[in-house]
């Protein structure tokens, strides 16, 4: 069981998220991917010790409230090894600097290229095809 969480103050992202992984993990196992509409609810959802053990988190970085490099930050405290994905509608070499230099495993522009990010999560994950 793979356990993705998605972070974007987007609701309609969560569902396209949701059909594109759906299809995809279909060739891949079983996933589990809960969304959350902001930071902070992602951040208390990891402090729960009733949860399965995160996989990936691939978050959004303009939102309110806490932004996806706060939540990088805040994350890499506690699980520096976890991987996690920023993602940004700008496309912006500022934005790709800063997310390097906070530990982001990847960083995609939106839209996000489904066929690209599940190559990039076999190999991240270490899931076969």
């Amino acid at each position: 069981m793979i356990n993705i969480l998605i972070v974007d103050d987007e609701a309609d992202t969560h569902l396209l998220y949701k059909l594109k992984f759906k299809k995809l993990f279909a060739n891949l196992g079983e996933l589990n991917l809960v969304s959350f509409l902001n930071a902070p609810d992602c951040l208390k959802y990891l402090e729960r010790s009733d949860v399965p053990p995160v996989d990936l988190i691939l978050s959004d970085i303009n939102m309110p409230d806490m932004d996806g490099f706060e939540l990088l930050q805040k994350v890499h405290e506690k699980k520096p090894q976890l991987p996690f994905y920023m993602v940004s509608a700008y496309e912006s070499p500022e934005f790709r600097i800063k997310a390097d230099s906070l530990g982001a495993t990847r960083f995609l522009s939106k839209p996000v290229d489904f066929h690209l990010l599940g190559d990039m999560l076999k190999k991240d994950l270490s899931i076969q095809a």
